[in-house]
């Protein structure tokens, strides 16, 4: 039964500890921690974040509140929940897992990180609640064949992120049991169009989906419950087509899934990042100019062909889009945060170009999902030059990692500026030295901009 297999899982999560943790998962898991703090920070200065913190300008706090990456100030704890999940989801550069096909670090990160400043908890702590949420969301995400048309953010996200807060403060198996299933309750079912069609309300799934999980844990301190079935039904019949309660235990301890995730080298979309690495490595070869170029041909996997559609209506859309990626690339010679404002979508040289774009669905790279993700692209010039270039594997990927240096210099430039090069700097020494810290809140007041 899944009760039983949940009840393991639980029992091997809360039984955890670092002493007996091999280095390069406690490494990793310190690299997950820093890459998403630095889309915080980044993203704390992203229009709808900065909006929604002036409607709910009552919430601010004072220096004893919590601390909202890239912002000054204190803030209610569930604000800065809240808040810094939209935040570290609003400019798509967020990591992500494709065996768990989704986010699993934004929807756990906040609510650790509020757990362990109201708290006081060791770096130690802050780290265990992330590891354990993070195996527990992605298990879910693997065992749960997630109904088409549902945007992963929110669903298995909610238990994962309960289940961090729960272990940051070292509950036993029992009660991860207990809050597992409280959390599966407010599992919600976000659409995922929203994301391609470039409407922002993407950006806010991480953000209550954190919130939800910081709930279920603070409700089950208070006394609550939930059925013992809430996390079976809503898995298996809700929002899932199909349950394989194996998967939550399978290979328990054998390897850890956080040292399986991606880290993004650009703000966009994972799924058009193998054509971009493609088309890059072709430039970095031949030199192109946009009216040197008569068609560029792509393919790829089924869902890296689907953000070729339509055109995108704005910038965020343009994110999902591989054709205007593609054309900006070779507008512009990088792709950037600074290359994807809405200027890109008005210039006339980038609509050309993403017209040129075809793309073609592969079932030879389809069946090698999602282990890989491959696309080969094909730059035809006027004077009848084919340049060529074959990716397997986005730069980032387990199998073709970014290295630990390009980590540390993503987050960098991220947050530099926003809180200052020598603040940045001094948090960048601090994760390494994290599992050290007895009490984390000295170093997450250095995520504020600067005071």
């Amino acid at each position: 039964m899944t009760t039983e297999r949940l009840s393991s899982l639980c029992r091997f999560l809360a039984g955890i500890t670092f002493s007996s943790m091999p280095a390069h998962v406690i490494q990793h898991t310190k690299l997950v921690l820093l890459d998403t703090l630095g889309v915080i920070i980044a993203g704390s200065e992203s229009p709808q974040v900065k909006q929604t913190m002036k409607e709910l300008g009552p919430w601010h706090g004072t220096e004893k509140g919590l601390s909202c990456p890239g912002h000054k100030g204190g803030f209610h704890p569930l604000f800065a929940v809240m808040m810094n999940g939209m935040a570290g989801s609003s400019l798509e550069f967020e990591e992500g897992n494709s065996m768990a096909m989704g986010h699993p670090a934004i929807q756990i990160v906040p609510a650790v990180l509020a757990e362990a400043e109201v708290r006081g908890l060791s770096g130690e702590s802050l780290l265990r609640g992330l590891l354990c949420g993070y195996e527990m969301a992605s298990r879910l995400s693997r065992a749960a064949s997630m109904r088409r048309g549902l945007h992963p953010t929110g669903t298995w996200g909610t238990v994962g992120s309960a289940v961090g807060v729960a272990c940051a403060g070292r509950k036993d198996g029992e009660a991860l049991f207990e809050i597992a299933n409280m959390a599966a309750s407010y599992a919600f079912s976000p659409y995922v169009k929203n994301s391609f069609a470039g409407k922002t309300v993407a950006c806010t799934f991480a953000g209550v989906a954190n919130l939800s999980g910081f709930l279920a844990a603070l409700y089950y301190d208070a006394g609550i419950r939930a059925d013992e079935g809430c996390l079976e039904m809503t898995f298996s019949r809700f929002l899932s087509e199909g349950f394989d309660e194996e998967r939550l235990v399978e290979g328990l301890g054998q390897e850890f899934a956080i040292t399986q995730n991606y880290f993004k080298p650009y703000p966009t979309c994972r799924f058009n990042h193998s054509a971009l690495d493609a088309l890059g490595a072709i430039l970095d070869k031949t030199p192109i100019r946009p009216e040197e170029v008569t068609r560029v041909s792509v393919t790829s996997f089924k869902a890296a062909v689907h953000g070729g559609s339509d055109p995108p209506p704005n910038a965020e859309a343009m994110r999902f889009s591989t054709p205007y990626l593609l054309a900006a690339m070779i507008r512009y010679g990088r792709l950037d945060r600074r290359a994807l404002g809405h200027r890109v979508l008005e210039d006339p040289v980038v609509r050309d170009l993403a017209e040129k774009v075809k793309m073609t669905f592969s079932s030879e790279y389809e069946g090698l999902r999602p282990a890989r993700s491959p696309a080969r692209v094909t730059v035809r010039l006027q004077d009848g030059r084919e340049l060529t270039h074959e990716v397997m594997n986005a730069l980032g990927d387990p199998i073709m990692p970014m290295s630990d240096q390009t980590v540390f210099e993503k987050f960098l430039s991220l947050s530099a500026p926003v809180i200052g090069l020598e603040r940045a700097q001094e948090c960048l020494v601090r994760v390494r030295g994290l599992d050290k810290e007895q009490d984390v809140r000295p170093f997450l007041s250095l995520l504020r901009a600067g005071e």
